[in-house]
């Protein structure tokens, strides 16, 4: 009678630890896909800083030359080249230019990337869009003279 109700147990243990065994599973594939998606947005913000301070570097010579820096506030930029430097720096820090809007104005430079990110681990278990997500990242900068 004993040994009959030791068997009734049998195997309880087996589905405990497969349970334990895919839900650390789902945890790690989670953490994975967050820390991916955290290092592809630290990428878009380095190269959106980066665009936004070299164009922020293109100073209107000809007008700097002519009128002066000014005491206080901005310099004056050249827009056209500020621009220029901009994609520039996004081109050789491997962003496709398809995904960046760049304006350049007098005073400032505003860059803003995006990209759809593939997730390494939902991707190739979902089917569709669903194992991608989109990310994105904007910096402005200008050059001023300050007191």
């Amino acid at each position: 009678m004993r040994r009959a109700a030791l068997t009734a147990d049998e195997g309880t243990v087996l589905l405990l630890i497969i349970g334990l065994v895919t839900l650390a599973t789902l945890m790690v594939s989670v953490v994975t896909d967050a820390s991916a998606l955290y290092l592809e947005r630290r990428r878009l913000v380095s190269a959106a800083d980066g665009a936004a301070l070299a164009g922020a570097q293109k100073v209107h010579e000809a007008r700097v030359y002519k009128e002066g820096l000014p005491a206080v506030g901005p310099v004056p930029l050249d827009p056209d080249a500020a621009e220029l430097a901009a994609r520039e720096y996004l081109a050789e820090s491997g962003i496709a230019l398809s995904d960046v809007s760049i304006h350049a104005t007098p005073t400032t430079v505003s860059v803003r990337v995006w990209s759809r990110y593939r997730l390494p681990v939902a991707s190739t278990v979902t089917a569709g869009g669903v194992g991608s997500a989109n990310v994105s990242a904007s910096a402005t900068a200008r050059t001023a003279v300050v007191p």
